[in-house]
C-alpha cells in the first residue's frame, strides 16, 4: 500500500484567488474556513512530529537490546528525528500564517 492510498483524501474548497474581493481580504466564511484548514494542518504536523519522536525512542530502545541490528535501528531513529524536526518547522509555518505563533 503506497502513501497515497494511506493518506486521508482531502479536497480543497474553492480557490485561493482573492480577485474580486476588496483589499485582498477573504469574505468571513472563506476566511474562517481557511483558518480552520490552517489550524488542522498545524495540528496534523504537531501530531506527526510527536509520532516520529515516539518512533525514534522505540528504535533507540531496540538498538540497546539488539546489538546485531543496533546500527540499523539508530539510523532509522535518526531519520525519524529529522522527520519530526521537519514536521515541527511546518507546524511553525502554519501557526505563523494563521497569525498565532504561540499556538505551538
Amino acid at each position: 500500500m503506497g502513501s497515497e492510498e494511506r493518506a486521508l483524501p482531502l479536497k480543497a474548497r474553492g480557490s485561493r484567488r482573492t480577485s474580486g474581493v476588496r483589499g485582498g481580504e477573504l469574505p468571513d466564511g472563506r476566511a474562517e474556513r481557511r483558518r480552520e484548514t490552517e489550524e488542522y494542518a498545524r495540528q496534523a504536523m504537531v501530531s506527526s512530529a510527536r509520532a516520529h519522536d515516539r518512533a525514534a525512542i522505540l528504535l533507540e530502545q531496540m538498538a540497546a537490546v539488539d546489538p546485531e541490528e543496533a546500527e540499523l535501528h539508530l539510523q532509522s531513529a535518526s531519520r525519524h528525528r529529522r522527520w519530526a524536526e521537519n514536521d515541527r518547522k511546518l507546524a511553525e509555518q502554519y501557526a505563523t500564517w494563521s497569525g498565532d505563533p504561540d499556538s505551538l
